[in-house]
């Protein structure tokens, strides 16, 4: 038996408190400090919860690892590209409990309607995109096939297409700055197939989800270039293990974070 309840029970059940004022105040006493404890163990699970739930989140939207040019200057925006062949790439041979490796590149973008804009980052992906996480939070239509030819289909969230009175199979116009100098914007036109609602206003208030070969085209690269890789892991726990891992397993000229370092301000906060 635990030692200081065996010891509040023989206090509350003494002869000299069980007719004296105390014996009901011990008993009030015991009772709001059972409460706080249940409270305070409430609290913990719950934070703990929904750090888990924020981590997971991040990760949907950017995997657990990513590997990117030395000279990508920490901006959300592709810029150099990399070479897609790498010796790690579809899977990492060396390092157990990596899950996937797939491809993005990123391109930012401005969405322009009759009456109203908002900028993007659209995420180019390929065939080897993992859906799953999008798939828990798609709200309406369907995820974008890019299996086949090269589509102007996109996922949007349901933050931008309430804020632009965009709906499902909408054409919209989407501008992107190009790298010359003096040039006029190119413009888009891309068709919403699905629309996501993560509830994760950080990256739904802006993330758009498309075809790598259209960022391609936009930045007139080959097929073999991309924006970076992003790495998967079996188990969330192993991330810094594997961070460094990855880091220590990539070329020289390419560099690795992963989310935890990527985002604390957020996963600490």
């Amino acid at each position: 038996m635990n030692y200081e309840l065996f010891i509040a029970k023989r206090i509350i059940a003494g002869k000299e408190y069980k007719n004296s004022i105390s014996s009901p105040i011990i008993k009030i006493a015991i009772t709001a400090i059972a409460l706080g404890i249940i409270i305070m163990m409430i609290s913990i699970a719950t934070g703990s919860g929904m750090q888990h739930k924020i981590r997971d989140k991040i990760s949907g939207f950017k995997g657990h690892i990513q590997i990117t040019n030395y000279d990508d200057n920490n901006s959300e925006v592709s810029i150099i590209p990399i070479d897609k062949n790498q010796d790690f790439y579809p899977e990492f041979n060396n390092i157990k409990g990596i899950k996937k490796v797939q491809i993005f590149a990123n391109k930012a973008g401005l969405i322009r309607t009759a009456t109203d804009f908002e900028g993007v980052v659209f995420k180019g992906v390929s065939t080897d995109y993992d859906w799953s996480f999008f798939s828990e939070y798609l709200v309406e239509g369907k995820l974008p096939d890019f299996n086949q030819q090269r589509n102007r289909d996109v996922l949007l969230s349901k933050t931008l297409a309430n804020r632009l009175h965009l709906k499902l199979q909408d054409t919209i116009n989407v501008f992107f700055l190009k790298s010359t100098k003096n040039k006029l914007p190119s413009r888009y036109k891309l068709v919403i197939v699905g629309i996501y609602d993560t509830g994760f206003n950080q990256f739904d208030k802006n993330m758009m989800i498309g075809d790598i070969r259209e960022i391609q085209s936009l930045n007139k690269w080959n097929e073999n270039q991309i924006g970076g890789f992003e790495v998967l892991l079996d188990d969330f726990d192993d991330i810094k293990q594997k961070g460094d891992e990855v880091y220590a397993s990539i070329g020289s000229t390419l560099n690795s974070n992963n989310i935890v370092d990527n985002y604390q301000f957020i996963l600490n906060g």
